[in-house]
């Protein structure tokens, strides 16, 4: 209830107002209650003096019936609850109450301890200790005023007085007037004062209440409201206060700054766009140029195979070209001989054979060099693996390395393009052999692996090549980045490589002791989820969309 600004600022000019008129009421009915209660005093000191004066005559001549018959007369007057007249020694000689006459009054009461409590009575006293205020056993209160009666030199000439000279006091006169009437006076005024204070306080209560509504309320809610727009994103809602005080400069400046944010906001929606648009553009062209630069590397490899596979054609050639020559000898003018027809068959037999060879050879560089879309599917490894070595064989033979294999059967069928997975085994190879100058030997094998609970099929591809320096094989898969002396190498054979097993899903490890060969270690999963981006093939050259 009272967690909100303008709840606590009406709390407290309410509770300054309240207290401040609370204590101001309270000053004014003592005030008042004391003014009403001094006037009371003053008019019973001048009733009482005018009493003493009036039967002062009287008591100097003795004339003891007009002095009673006198306070007899003012005793009966309205407000006046008791008069009784005493000497010296508390004998009550006249009193209103017919009653009272004759008896003594106990000297150890309150009322006459005043004069009485020392040894010797003391003779005069001011008006503020003549007086008492005391509650009667009816129950309303009763103003007391005690008169003396002095012993004066006009006393002694008296023919009554018989009191000593050192006597100072003969009586006194004691009056005591009901306060009921203006207790109730008192009362009435009081209420009426509480009453138009209550007025006051609420009028006061409600004026507050209206200005801290009108001008702390309506404006911090109308805050409220604008920074709870602006934070779900509506940064064009305005806060419409129209004012100069300190909250509407706040709501100003809020606006402003609620603009200025706008206009950021936009102009970074702007700029993402645009920024999309470049990066959109940077990366067609980046996956172009990665595509180009993979082919161009296939091409490359393809043109280090081209010596060798043209000493492997030629070689067929020149025996059918020789069978060609023979046969069409022996044929002659007038056909075959019988005895011959058999050696004909035989070499025919041959030059079929050697040209089917020539046909597969070719067959093959071309299925590998054509720049065909993505085609994904099961992989058999075997399978792309006898395929690749089959590229190598000839350059294999003229090296002197020697081949081994081990390949296992029922192995996982990977998912993806088995011409990039050739294409990667080819690099690999190549590089092997290339590393191989003088001969050695070449292990590939294929195996069964778990990792992370899934079946991989893993190829190993072993040299006993001259090895790679330990500082290097960490940046293998770097881009033009070569270990080729000669500089033949471009350095993007292994980064493609490394593309392409990633692609798969796959992971690719290297092992190398300088001097001793390297092995390649190539796993991939069973279900690996080839990525489409970027593959070789994926994209046709501006050439070919066109039909150039």
């Amino acid at each position: 209830m009272f967690s909100t600004l303008s709840t606590r600022i009406f709390a407290l000019i309410a509770a300054i107002a309240l207290s401040g008129l609370g204590l101001l009421s309270w000053g004014v009915t003592e005030f008042h209650t004391a003014s009403l209660e001094h006037e009371v005093v003053q008019g019973a000191l001048r009733l009482s003096d005018m009493l003493q004066r009036g039967i002062r005559g009287c008591m100097l001549d003795n004339r003891k019936e007009n002095v009673y018959q006198t306070m007899r007369g003012v005793g009966t007057q309205p407000g006046i609850e008791r008069l009784r007249l005493l000497n010296k020694g508390g004998l009550i000689t006249f009193s209103s109450n017919n009653a009272e006459s004759g008896q003594t009054v106990d000297m150890q009461v309150e009322a006459c301890t005043r004069c009485h409590g020392e040894a010797e009575p003391i003779a005069h006293l001011d008006n503020r200790e003549l007086t008492r205020i005391f509650t009667s056993q009816q129950g309303h209160r009763i103003l007391g005023l005690i008169t003396p009666i002095y012993n004066e030199p006009a006393c002694a000439s008296a023919a009554c007085h018989v009191s000593p000279d050192e006597q100072h006091v003969l009586g006194v006169i004691d009056m005591q007037f009901s306060l009921a009437e203006i207790d109730q006076t008192i009362a009435q005024r009081n209420d009426h004062f509480l009453y138009l204070v209550s007025l006051l306080m609420l009028g006061i209560a409600f004026s507050c209440g209206l200005f801290v509504w009108r001008f702390v309320h309506r404006p911090v809610q109308a805050l409220i409201h604008g920074t709870e727009r602006i934070r779900t994103g509506y940064l064009d809602y305005r806060i419409p206060l129209q004012s100069g005080t300190e909250i509407g400069r706040l709501a100003t400046s809020f606006n402003q700054m609620a603009e200025e944010l706008g206009e950021a906001q936009q102009q970074l929606r702007d700029w993402t766009h645009t920024l999309e648009q470049r990066v959109a553009e940077k990366t067609r062209t980046l996956q172009q140029a990665q595509a180009r630069l993979v082919h161009n590397e296939k091409m490359a490899s393809l043109g280090a195979l081209a010596a060798v596979v043209a000493h492997e054609i030629n070689n067929p050639l020149s025996g059918v070209l020789t069978y060609t020559k023979l046969v069409r000898k022996m044929m002659g003018d007038s056909g075959p001989k019988p005895e011959r027809i058999e050696s004909i068959h035989k070499y025919l037999k041959t030059m079929e054979t050697e040209t089917a060879r020539c046909g597969n050879i070719v067959k093959n560089l071309l299925e590998f060099s054509r720049q065909s879309g993505v085609v994904t599917g099961e992989a058999d490894v075997n399978d792309i693996l006898e395929r690749t070595l089959f590229l190598i064989a000839h350059k294999l033979e003229l090296q002197s390395i020697r081949l081994s294999r081990e390949l296992a059967a029922a192995l996982p069928r990977p998912s993806g393009d088995a011409d990039q997975i050739q294409q990667a085994l080819l690099a690999i190879l190549i590089n092997a052999v290339e590393a191989m100058p003088e001969g050695g030997e070449l292990k590939v094998a294929t195996r069964l692996v778990q990792k992370e609970g899934e079946p991989h099929a893993q190829i190993e591809i072993a040299d006993t090549g001259v090895g790679i320096p330990e500082e290097v094989i960490d940046r293998l898969f770097e881009p033009f980045f070569t270990t080729k002396q000669d500089k033949k190498g471009v350095g993007l054979g292994l980064s493609v490589v490394y593309g392409i097993v990633r692609r798969h899903n796959g992971s690719i490890d290297v092992r190398s002791e300088v001097g001793q060969g390297t092995t390649f270690l190539i796993s991939l999963p069973e279900h690996g989820q080839v990525e489409q981006e970027l593959l070789i093939g994926g994209e046709k050259e501006e050439g070919e969309e066109n039909g150039g």
